[in-house]
């Protein structure tokens, strides 16, 4: 969703604008090296603010995204790492300005070079893990399937295995990955379908949250947290999927989970038991089976009279 460049680390960085300043050729030695002690500053100055910009928007987004990223890589620890970039380009720029202004009235030219060049190397050096840090948040950012916040959304929860994924590739244009073991869905899963009324057609966007299990926030592993996240922020309307089929969760976690998530969140929540091809029905709820593809139609009806659209 965010387009980010590779961002160099230190030894990188310092390879980059030394290499590009051994470049220079200029009779001139005053002239020669104030062009490298300018060159060498020009472009790490320059890289610092690009990675800098890179990332300000997201302090600037919809709370569901500054959930999910903090969940996936720390607000506090993006804020610190960018604060580092922040300060090494301040230093960066006054160590090359002095270096500048020495040049001009000394002629010990190698001797103001490596002056400069090892306070700046020792400056970049410094911040060698905010920017390691950074590489890797801009990867995990990058990973993150874009969500539209302001489309109409349905949220599809329930307990790991019991068949969201199945579900949300009948409704929608996704592709999740579907086997019959738990926590397949490693983050949000989006696909969409079309509602067409008179001339129009409305996208609506379905999501598959993470698989959820019945205990404490705190509890929960990243995973289950983007769920939360999906959940307090995003949906419209939540199908919640149970299995009775005694295969997997017992009903009675499922029940609990269903009544959390109908005590925390606010949108209409439609209860569907899953595989009663298996289970043959054993609640009072809607009934499906994404395999039979038996209350298929009912449901996506039942999901448009939720939109209200």
């Amino acid at each position: 969703m965010v387009k980010i460049s590779k961002i160099m680390y230190a030894q990188e960085l310092i390879d980059k604008a030394f290499s590009r300043a051994r470049k220079i050729r200029n009779r001139d030695k005053k002239k020669k090296t104030i062009d490298k002690i300018s060159t060498v500053r020009n472009i790490i100055s320059n890289s610092l603010k690009k990675y800098v910009r890179a990332f300000p928007d997201i302090y600037n987004i919809h709370p569901f995204y500054n959930e999910l990223f903090d969940i996936l890589i720390g607000m506090y620890k993006l804020d610190r790492a960018i604060s580092s970039l922040e300060w090494a380009d301040k230093k960066v720029n006054d160590i090359a300005r002095r270096g500048i202004k020495e040049a001009k009235k000394s002629k010990d030219y190698k001797k103001i070079i490596r002056m400069v060049y090892g306070r700046i190397s020792s400056v970049i050096y410094e911040i060698d893990d905010a920017l390691k840090f950074l590489e890797d948040a801009k990867n995990k950012i990058q990973d993150v399937q874009f969500i539209d916040v302001n489309l109409p959304t349905v949220i599809i929860a329930g307990y790991p295995n019991v068949g969201k994924s199945s579900l949300l590739k009948i409704l929608s244009s996704a592709t999740p990955e579907i086997a019959p073991y738990p926590f397949t869905t490693k983050g949000l899963v989006v696909g969409h379908f079309y509602i067409e009324k008179k001339y129009d057609k409305i996208k609506v966007q379905v999501a598959e949250a993470p698989g959820l299990l019945d205990r404490e926030y705190t509890e929960r592993n990243d995973i289950e947290k983007q769920g939360i996240a999906a959940l307090r922020y995003l949906p419209d309307v939540i199908v919640f999927l149970i299995d009775a089929s005694y295969i997997g969760y017992p009903i009675e976690s499922q029940e609990k989970l269903l009544q959390e998530i109908k005590k925390n969140f606010k949108a209409d929540v439609i209860v569907v038991e899953n595989k009663i091809d298996v289970s043959g029905g054993k609640t009072n709820y809607m009934k499906i089976s994404c395999k039979t593809g038996e209350g298929i139609d009912e449901l996506k009806n039942k999901i448009i009279e939720k939109l209200k659209i």
